[in-house]
């Protein structure tokens, strides 16, 4: 009896000792983070047990297209395997400095989703108005999960453009572009029309700009981008730009081309109309239906484009450059040739006889004015690059 009692301790023994082998060999899934009292922080100070993010775009040391542009990361790793799932929770922070080493930006954004997410990729684009032109930053990230921060990556540098769209003005036989946020203009100023780091600033009904092309444009574009556009915007038929022969009355000129964006003072308040004459004033004139954007909003920036060719008038009205989401389409038929010499291009208009309320759209502001006969749009706004609007950056 006592030599089976003493067996049976042994095996409970036993029992327990490899019971206790076992919960000591089962693994303890480690921290991302550094505890107190366990864990040193890293000597960079990191706390996130997470490798740098790798600055990614714009190229370092390039010239960017804009002044808000879009900085883009190669996501960080967590150091343990368990970690992955935990690496889509990540926030990472973007701070942008002078090459002085004051601070400019600095925002924090979580791990982009979608299909960036499978490319491993986060970005964050630099607010609007921060930014100088003509000014090399530098700009670095890290990730970061609550109070937790990993380590900086190392600093890229990239340069703003001299302007907005990285373009100066300039005018050929067949082109004529005014970037108008550099201070300067190729064109006239008319009425109070005021040049500001936006744009050209048209105050009142009467303020214009006007330009005269060097050859005559018998088919072409008219484009650029237009903020403070609302659509109960003051006045009658107010008009965004217009084309004309010579400088005379615009009412009754023979080659009328009118871009009109209706004002609160006409019953078609918020619609726009167009009206192209070719070479007779009384009958040779051709007018598009009321056209009905969605809302306009004064905030907003809006790329407008005209095209006239092979007897067909196109137009088209876009929020924030000439590839983003459509507000307004319109193509109508004309009949002759539009041949006006020499021809006379505006942004808004002349005041015409009918009044000041059917001249230019008041409160707007016009940069990257672009005519050609078949050129490509060069304005830029808020527009990133290989990454697109719909990139990572918000």
């Amino acid at each position: 009896m006592k030599k089976m009692l003493l067996l049976f301790g042994i095996l409970a023994v036993t029992a327990a000792a490899t019971a206790c082998g076992d919960q000591t060999a089962t693994p303890v899934a480690p921290s991302p983070v550094v505890s107190s009292g366990t864990d040193a922080a890293a000597a960079d100070g990191s706390t996130l047990k997470a490798s740098a993010p790798a600055p990614y775009s714009p190229a370092n040391a390039s010239v960017v297209t804009s002044l808000t542009p879009n900085l883009v990361v190669a996501n960080s790793t967590l150091k343990y395997l368990g970690d992955v799932p935990l690496a889509s929770t990540l926030y990472y922070r973007f701070v942008v400095e002078t090459t002085a080493g004051a601070t400019v930006s600095n925002v924090l954004e979580p791990t982009t989703g979608g299909a960036y997410a499978q490319l491993g990729i986060t970005g964050s684009r630099v607010p609007e108005k921060l930014l100088q032109g003509d000014t090399t930053y530098r700009w670095r990230a890290r990730a970061e999960m609550g109070s937790s921060v990993g380590p900086w990556s190392g600093y890229w540098t990239f340069t703003t453009p001299k302007s907005g769209s990285g373009l100066a003005s300039y005018q050929n036989a067949t082109e004529l572009f005014d970037n108008l946020t550099d201070g300067r203009t190729i064109g006239t100023l008319v009425g109070g029309a005021q040049l500001t780091s936006k744009g050209v600033f048209l105050p009142s009904f009467e303020s214009h700009v006007t330009y005269t092309l060097q050859s005559t444009l018998t088919s072409g574009s008219i484009e650029c981008l237009i903020e403070g556009l609302a659509s109960d915007s003051n006045g009658g038929k107010t008009k965004i730009f217009s084309s004309q022969q010579g400088y005379s009355d615009i009412t009754a000129n023979p080659y009328r081309f009118t871009i009109e964006k209706r004002g609160d003072d006409h019953p078609d308040v918020g619609k726009y109309r167009i009206r192209i004459i070719t070479g007779n004033a009384t009958s040779g004139f051709y007018d598009s239906d009321r056209i009905q954007p969605s809302s306009l909003l004064a905030s907003k920036v809006y790329y407008h484009r005209v095209n006239w060719a092979n007897n067909v008038v196109n137009f088209v009205v876009r929020e924030e450059s000439s590839t983003g989401p459509q507000v307004a389409s319109y193509a109508f038929s004309y009949q002759g040739t539009y041949r006006p010499s020499p021809h006379v291009v505006h942004i808004g208009a002349p005041v015409p006889r009918g009044g000041a309320l059917d001249a230019s759209v008041p409160g707007i502001i016009v940069r990257y004015f672009y005519v050609s006969q078949s050129g490509t749009f060069p304005g830029v706004a808020n527009v990133a690059s290989a990454l697109g609007l719909n990139g990572p950056g918000r």
